[in-house]
Formats: structure tokens, C-alpha cells, sequence
């Protein structure tokens, strides 16, 4: 806020929903899938903590049998000869998730490559029945910036 300030740049006053409000009534899926249309979002506007954050509680949210992005990573055979324990290479996997949520070391580089595996993690974990346009478009983006992010 400070930062916004300094630069002469006015923040529009908090305001909070229309009150009276009525509660939120959604399914697993539709959590999930509203944390990674969020975490697209903040990941468009460079805030990639946000996107970690967001898209790594969704991806937890769903249970997939079958084939997703964090079981193949896991599964890597590459993976298991460079790692003693599968838990030494989840934590890998999951460092910057695992700091947002649990703190630890004073500071934390979160990449853009960060971000987006998180979220392509958490698409992965979505039947494509429930992908929006958004989340197609990221997909699109990510495969055709994969190299360069």
C-alpha cells in the first residue's frame, strides 16, 4: 500500500460486498475450479505467490484416480534415482507451496515457471468438463510458452 502511495497512485477505498449477503454453497469442484480461474488471474499480474498459493489448495481439493500432472512428476523414474525418499522429491515439488502455507526461511524466490506448473498441476486435476475458456487459454499459453518461462 505504502509503495502504491509513494508513486502517486490513489488505491480505490475498501468497500466489501453488497450487505446483506448470502453464503456461498459450492461443490469441490466448483472450489477448485474458482481457486484456479483466481490463481490465473493473479498469475497474469505477476503476483505468483498468490497463484501458488491459490492453485496448489485446488489442486489438494481433488482426488483423481488416473493420470495428472503431480502424479507423473512424482512418479518420475529420473526422480527416484536422483532421490533417496519420494518425500524428499515431493518436497522439492512442492517447495514454494509448502513456504507459502508454512513459512520457514526468511525469504522465497517464487519464479513465473512456479506459478504456472502449480496451476497446469491443478488443471490437470480438473476433469475437462469443468475447464472454462480461461483455463483453455492458460493451457494454450503454457504450452506454447513452456520453453521460456
Amino acid at each position: 500500500m505504502d509503495r502504491l502511495r509513494s508513486k502517486g497512485k490513489s488505491r480505490r477505498r475498501f468497500r466489501g460486498p453488497r450487505l446483506p449477503v448470502d453464503p456461498l454453497k459450492l461443490t469441490l469442484t466448483e472450489a477448485a475450479g474458482r481457486q484456479v480461474q483466481a490463481a490465473i488471474t493473479a498469475f497474469e499480474r505477476g503476483k505468483f505467490e498468490i497463484a501458488v498459493t491459490l492453485a496448489g489448495a485446488a489442486e489438494g481439493m481433488i482426488q483423481r484416480d488416473g493420470y495428472h500432472l503431480f502424479a507423473g512428476l512424482r512418479d518420475n523414474t529420473r526422480a527416484k534415482e536422483r532421490f533417496e525418499k519420494q518425500k524428499d522429491w515431493i518436497n522439492v515439488l512442492n517447495r514454494e507451496f509448502y513456504w507459502l502455507k508454512h513459512g520457514g526461511d526468511d525469504a522465497m524466490e517464487i519464479a513465473c515457471f512456479d506459478a504456472a506448473m502449480m496451476i497446469a498441476r491443478a488443471l490437470s486435476k480438473l476433469e475437462a468438463k469443468d475447464w472454462t475458456p480461461r483455463m483453455e487459454e492458460f493451457r494454450e499459453w503454457f504450452l506454447k510458452n513452456l520453453d521460456l518461462v
